[in-house]
């Protein structure tokens, strides 16, 4: 059981780094002690922004006073109603805000340094909201929401559901010119759609964009696995200045509830770290159920949230360290990389070992760039059923062992 020596040689590690800390807080010593180097910036302002991404399928911007310890985010795009019982209006164009705390619950001080849970912004105190910082990206969870919809003549009904809040990944850099980001990309994530008892449906994809904005998508999933087309407008920058593109009439992984064709929109946020780029792009469903403006009611509620890595093959042993984030059930996740292993632990409770997930992971590669993986001890055994893509310090991971219910995490290297 080599996987599980590593598993425990991680969490090993990381207890034993408390060690120093500790020998710090007592006495029989009057010798300095070393400083703790820093993952993250010293102190932070409203003067930088993180932009980015969220499971919910909105575009998002966050903000953070680490000396006045307060949040903000804003809801730039979003298909999440502002209240609920309703479709529309979205909260797009709105904010919250509430006060910060440091994190305590991490194995080590300089984790904790750069963790912060948001007062206010989970929707159930038993699960906390948490930030997780680093240098020039900023990932773990923004508010949640309750969600529920009696539909119009029994179509569209979105059964009640509170999210307790939805994963999130922003970056305080962003790349807008498109001729820097023209490329082929494999693209990984997952889409949900509420009024179809909230379907959880993967994203497969090989995107190819060009500096003009024409683009196209080839699917390995979905209604459209196996066709290639331009899957929605060509790229631009998006209106509502947030540094992101737009494309608009989105070809989603599933068919619309009540529609003839998309109408949602994808926003793409190109993060820059070390000096790469670490595209996200979040599907932003649409619905309207008022007949008295003229448009009939409609439902193309899929959204979501999906990573993108340039074709480039990966060396073994080159993304190794560890890595942070929100997974698809809302729950954290560090996920530790060596060579051809991977473990997946919670943070908050490393040595429960009944809480990890081991992988073996498989370099071969043959599209380049994207790595595959297998569950260890899985009923599939050691056929394939996940895959992992990496640019700049970020990886996407999915899992289709169960493909009804698809595993997908986004995670952001801390050490």
């Amino acid at each position: 059981m080599k996987w599980r020596t590593f598993a425990l040689g991680a969490m090993g590690a990381a207890v034993a780094s408390v060690t120093p800390l500790l020998g710090g807080c007592g006495g029989g010593s009057d010798a300095p002690q070393a400083p703790v180097v820093r993952l993250c910036p010293a102190s932070l302002d409203y003067t930088t922004t993180f932009t980015g991404g969220a499971g919910s399928g909105e575009l998002v911007q966050l903000q953070l006073d680490t000396t006045k310890l307060t949040w903000q985010v804003t809801y730039v795009e979003s298909p999440i109603p502002a209240v609920t019982g309703t479709v529309s209006p979205t909260r797009a164009g709105t904010s919250q805000n509430g006060t910060l705390t440091m994190e305590t619950g991490l194995p080590t001080q300089k984790l904790n340094q750069c963790a912060y849970q948001l007062n206010g912004a989970t929707l159930d105190p038993t699960r906390p909201a948490r930030i997780f910082v680093g240098e020039g990206v900023a990932g773990g969870t923004i508010p949640g929401k309750e969600l529920q919809f009696g539909g119009i003549l029994g179509q569209g009904v979105v059964p009640d559901r509170i999210f307790p809040y939805y994963p999130f990944i922003g970056f305080s850099t962003l790349e807008t010119n498109l001729a820097n980001v023209a490329g082929t990309y494999s693209q990984l994530g997952y889409h949900e759609i509420p009024s179809q008892n909230y379907a959880r449906i993967s994203v497969d994809s090989k995107i190819t964009i060009n500096a003009d904005g024409t683009w196209q998508e080839c699917d390995n999933t979905g209604v459209n696995a196996g066709k290639c087309s331009q899957a929605g407008s060509n790229f631009a920058q998006s209106p509502d200045g947030s540094g992101a593109f737009v494309t608009s009439n989105f070809l989603g992984q599933g068919n619309p509830t009540l529609a003839a064709g998309p109408l949602g929109k994808g926003y793409m946020i190109v993060g820059k770290l070390r000096s790469q780029n670490v595209p996200i792009l979040v599907r932003t469903g649409t619905a309207n159920a008022t007949i008295t403006t003229g448009i009939p009611p409609f439902a193309d509620d899929e959204s979501g949230i999906s990573m993108m890595s340039p074709q480039i093959n990966v060396a073994s042993g080159s993304v190794n360290g560890e890595y942070v984030g929100v997974d698809n059930a809302f729950d954290y996740r560090t996920t530790a990389l060596s060579g051809t292993q991977a473990t997946l632990i919670d943070p908050f409770q490393p040595s429960q070992v009944a809480l990890s997930r081991a992988l073996n992971l498989d370099y071969t590669e043959t599209v380049p760039g994207l790595v595959t993986s297998t569950v260890v001890g899985a009923s599939t055994g050691t056929t394939p059923t996940g895959k992992f893509i990496f640019s700049g310090g970020v990886f996407g991971y999915l899992d289709q062992s169960d493909p009804t219910t698809p595993y997908y995490t986004i995670g952001s290297f801390v050490q």
